[in-house]
């Protein structure tokens, strides 16, 4: 039996309970993701002190090996979403699981500066559609009422995710007593992760088997008495819309080229 099937009986033996609660299960493993995405990102950070005595680097290639990452997580944003609309979120959160879990694994087996460099890179490239797919699953899951709460699960994995980051990544590096080894545990701790939202997601409500009618209905129907409120909403805020983008854009703009000034600076200070 196909999954819309499985979901239309599921949904037809529940039509008088109560509404299942899928939608904040996803959100849940997002949140999880998201808190994973930004614990593989300081690793290196952590571990860099050591690194650099291992291979021998010097502080200005530490500071080009901790900006790699941002190069490919840039420059794919919006081919990104493009796969997303293409493929849906399911397979392209499932995709970045795995891998940005494999190129945290290869750090591990680096033999020196330039595939660490490399593995960054691919780092980098694999995390980039990760919020932009908690995005497209928040507007196809939830309604227009419950968004921000979405949305701001979403967010909150990633300073939760770098305040504890550290602290983890460390703990592992000292319980195994190799960075080597720590870093293949998260990757393959994040490829089996990535596994788990493969099973679990679905890029709609109907195609889910767990979400029952009433879960459904309250999606859709949210949805539908507040189309009319976004588009008169939308329409009176164009204006404001397009000045909040340009200064997005200047955010990014500034993200992009302040972030490896700061690894360099990092990696001068340690040196």
């Amino acid at each position: 039996m196909t999954d819309i099937g499985r979901a239309s009986t599921v949904r037809w033996r529940a039509d008088t309970g109560k509404a299942s609660t899928v939608r904040w299960r996803i959100f849940a493993i997002i949140f999880v993701l998201v808190v994973i995405n930004l614990i593989d990102r300081v690793t290196l950070s952590i571990a860099m002190p050591t690194i650099a005595k291992e291979f021998a680097l010097e502080p200005a290639f530490q500071g080009l090996i901790l900006s790699a990452f941002f190069w490919s997580y840039a420059l794919l944003q919006i081919p990104g979403g493009w796969l997303i609309d293409r493929f849906g979120p399911r397979a392209l959160i499932t995709g970045a699981a795995v891998g940005w879990g494999f190129f945290q694994a290869i750090a591990g087996i680096a033999t020196g500066g330039v595939t660490l460099l490399l593995s960054r890179v691919g780092l980098g490239a694999a995390e980039a559609p990760l919020f932009p797919a908690g995005a497209k699953l928040n507007s196809l899951w939830l309604s227009p009422r419950e968004r921000a709460r979405g949305a701001v699960l979403v967010d909150s994995g990633a300073p939760l995710g770098a305040a504890f980051g550290g602290v983890i990544i460390s703990s592992l590096i000292l319980s195994l007593g190799s960075w080597r080894t720590a870093f293949v545990v998260a990757g393959v701790a994040t490829m089996a992760l990535g596994a788990l939202a493969w099973w679990y997601l679905r890029d709609h409500p109907a195609k889910h088997s767990g979400v029952n009618a009433a879960e459904l209905a309250a999606i859709q129907a949210s949805s539908a008495s507040d189309k009319a409120v976004s588009d008169d909403r939308s329409r009176r805020l164009s204006r404001c819309s397009l000045a909040i983008g340009l200064l997005a854009g200047l955010d990014c703009r500034c993200d992009v080229v302040l972030l490896p000034r700061d690894g360099l600076l990092a990696s001068i200070d340690e040196a």
